[in-house]
């Protein structure tokens, strides 16, 4: 942890990450919580909301460790991405009497799969492709800079004031540090995980293609409004389908053609049939073009089973059962 503070401390001194002195924020109010941290929305002396990322205090040295490693590699991608429409970005740093903490962008509409579950009577088709746009522009942008998210699902897409941010960056990895059969390879929500993970997890090594099957999976959910496989309540089977019979979610009635056709591009088996970021947002910049307003949108489903249940976040941190680390 010494040499993690001493290179906090080194970026705080040249300048290159702000530091806000923690009394001054005020009306700090808990907005979701994890397996490593808490999240809480705060206000600045001029009256600014801001979320702080605090780590949980942890019981074992293998907790500890793991925890300090997510913070640090949140903070280092955060630091080196810098500022991007649709990424949440980092603020600064500040720091109570025990630990460092993020100061990142404040989202006032939560994470997209809450927003989509109390929104979506109201999105037409030219609003889900703007949304589609958002994910995907920092998504290429984080490509461009050779990142890969490695955990990209909807709870992990922050809404603010109709904008879509991608948070949540202590899986991440540069393309040159992602180690093959990482534990973090195999982690995440199930219904968004690259498919070959579940049969190679000793070997497969995630990478853009990992990134874009779970764009696919997004897409899909931006057209249903639902989380992708809500109704599956057995992990196993499910993580056995998707991998050895090729289970995808249906396509939902109304979708415009070329917009199905690219998410199941996305979603593909194959990594090497996928497209990359540039054409998924060319594709999209065109079809956000057109006018889909003869399209009426489902009906959202009152209820959504399992998944739903399984989080008690409504902001970027998760606790979900349907994590799987397959050994």
């Amino acid at each position: 942890m010494k040499l993690i503070k001493e290179w906090i401390e080194e970026k705080i001194t040249n300048g290159s990450i702000p530091y806000f002195e923690y009394d001054e924020f005020s009306e700090i109010t808990e907005i979701g919580s994890g397996k490593f941290g808490q999240v809480f929305k705060a206000s600045t002396a001029n009256m600014k909301l801001v979320a702080l990322k605090v780590i949980i205090n942890k019981s074992s040295k293998e907790e500890i460790n793991e925890a300090d490693d997510e913070f640090t590699n949140e903070l280092n991608l955060l630091h080196e991405v810098g500022s991007h429409p649709n990424i949440d970005c980092l603020l600064g740093i500040t720091k109570d009497s025990k630990d460092y903490i993020l100061v990142l962008e404040y989202a006032n509409n939560g994470n997209l799969m809450d927003y989509l579950k109390e929104k979506f009577a109201s999105l037409n088709w030219n609003n889900k492709i703007k949304m589609a746009l958002d994910i995907t522009s920092g998504l290429e942008f984080l490509h461009s800079k050779e990142i890969i998210h490695r955990d990209l699902h909807s709870k992990n897409i922050l809404v603010n004031n109709g904008k879509l941010l991608i948070a949540d960056f202590g899986l991440s990895k540069k393309l040159v540090d992602a180690n093959t059969g990482s534990v973090a390879n195999i982690m995440g929500i199930i219904g968004y995980i690259e498919p070959l993970c579940f049969s190679n997890k000793k070997y497969y090594k995630k990478d853009k293609k990992s990134d874009i099957y779970s764009l696919g999976v997004l897409l899909w959910e931006i057209s249903s409004g639902r989380p992708p496989f809500s109704n599956y309540l057995e992990d196993k089977m499910l993580t056995y389908r998707i991998r050895f019979e090729n289970l995808r979610e249906e396509p939902i009635e109304n979708t415009p053609q070329e917009y199905r056709q690219l998410y199941e591009k996305c979603w593909n088996g194959e990594p090497k049939s996928r497209p990359d970021t540039s054409e998924v947002y060319r594709i999209l910049s065109q079809l956000s073009t057109k006018d889909f307003s003869y399209l009426l949108s489902p009906q959202h489903e009152e209820t959504i089973p399992s998944v739903d249940n399984t989080h008690n976040s409504s902001y970027g941190f998760h606790i979900s059962t349907n994590f799987l680390r397959i050994y």
